[in-house]
């Protein structure tokens, strides 16, 4: 649970990273959160709570949003490899050496392996 909130302050700083320097795709003004949103099917609702970290638990779509955000930012590649110097960029909270031990992200819930990075 502990290990939740920091993916919760995770999401706070990006979400205020993508409220600022999102960019626009060739839909016109859609973000990667408003994309995120649409893409996972998450409520506006939960991300919200996520925001706000009064969610108690992160569950699947939860995962789900991250892992989207994570891919949208670049940070992680096609193969699931987590790019370590991009990551440390937009989020220097994480510890760089953990992250370097980061197994593949394949799936929405391997992000969760982000947990143990906290610095």
């Amino acid at each position: 649970m502990i290990q939740n909130y920091f993916l919760f302050s995770i999401l706070v700083i990006g979400s205020i990273i993508l409220e600022g320097n999102c960019e626009s795709s060739e839909n016109g003004n859609v973000t990667v959160k408003d994309f995120c949103i649409k893409e996972t099917g998450i409520s506006k609702e939960k991300v919200k709570q996520m925001e706000d970290e009064s969610i108690k638990e992160l569950d699947e779509d939860c995962y789900c949003y991250l892992h989207c955000i994570f891919i949208s930012l670049k940070l992680i590649d096609e193969k699931g490899k987590l790019d370590v110097m991009k990551t440390m960029k937009e989020f220097p909270d994480f510890n760089e050496e953990c992250l370097k031990k980061v197994p593949l992200i394949m799936e929405c819930t391997d992000i969760a392996a982000l947990d143990a990075c906290e610095s």
